[in-house]
């Protein structure tokens, strides 16, 4: 059954092969936890919320944290769901399960500054790799798109005169994400030296490729980011494609930007999601009113 369910997260829900790995391990601890088989599907109903507690507390003890606990929890919910949709239990005893709360975490972001002089003062240079990897700076800054959506993009999927570039999000959402102008003409640099560096590679190709022009794979995606910021004055924290999109959703909101404009270019599908970069701007807001207003102001 779990080989179904899998199947049924990618042809169904669509879910990306990183959700459907972690579902799948999460699930697969569970039963080894409950020892139960994977295989052995009538073992499944003699599953109780006993087995649920038990494995929480192993996990809290092997020092798992309170989101990672609730991620695998939401896992195996889904699992049961399914399983009850096949009429394969008639329960789900994860149904009254109590979830630990989860503090709520604020996206980290890189300050605008430090982002506008990096890219408007790193060293030009004709060689492929260097300015392929200023370009995946860019692009993850300036279009808010995931890491995953980089990947999948392709040539012909940029339309460099309309300053538009089609993406490929969760669940094969389409959506069109604009971009600025500056990103335009080192795309265009770039595809020119892609073009004469590979000229074997067609607009279907993947947009990004190594020096063999090959596909990269995600874990390059990072170290880039890293390589990229990790000496640069100003750039703090975690550096990972992620931060580079809470960083526009924090500065298109500092900016004036309305959210909902913001929710369609992150592509998220739902405003909530959307919402947590408001907690930052008020932030923000509030540092500037203690600091700007005359009853603010504390008295030495």
């Amino acid at each position: 059954m779990l080989a179904q369910f899998i199947n049924y997260l990618r042809t169904e829900k669509r879910y990306s092969e990183r959700t459907v790995s972690i579902y799948s391990k999460a699930i697969r601890q569970f039963l080894s936890s409950a020892g139960i088989d994977e295989d052995d599907t009538q073992a499944f109903s003699d599953i109780t919320s006993r087995e649920v507690r038990t494995w929480m507390a192993q996990m809290l003890e092997h020092g798992d944290t309170t989101r990672t606990i609730n991620l695998k929890l939401s896992a195996v919910n889904r699992f049961f769901r399914f399983l009850l949709r096949e009429n394969v239990v008639t329960k789900n005893p994860l149904q009254n399960i109590q979830r630990p709360k989860m503090s709520k975490r604020l996206p980290e972001f890189f300050e605008e500054k430090a982002l506008q002089d990096y890219l408007n003062n790193y060293e030009k240079t004709e060689d492929f790799i260097t300015l392929r990897d200023v370009v995946i700076i860019e692009l993850l800054y300036v279009s808010g798109i995931r890491r995953a959506e980089l990947l999948s993009l392709c040539p012909r999927d940029i339309y460099l005169s309309e300053n538009v570039m089609r993406v490929i999000g969760k669940g094969d959402k389409q959506r069109e994400v604009p971009l600025p102008q500056t990103i335009i003409e080192r795309l265009n640099k770039y595809l020119e030296r892609r073009r004469e560096t590979f000229p074997e590679l067609t607009l279907s190709d993947k947009l990004f490729v190594n020096p063999k022009g090959n596909p990269l794979y995600p874990y390059v995606i990072n170290r880039v980011v890293r390589k990229c910021l990790e000496n640069q004055k100003g750039f703090t924290g975690k550096k990972s494609p992620h931060v580079l999109r809470h960083s526009l959703a924090t500065h298109l909101l500092n900016n004036g930007a309305d959210i909902m404009s913001i929710k369609e270019t992150l592509g998220h599908s739902s405003l909530a999601a959307t919402q947590v970069y408001t907690h930052n701007s008020f932030k923000k807001l509030k540092n500037i009113y203690e600091k700007a207003h005359p009853r603010a102001k504390r008295k030495d």
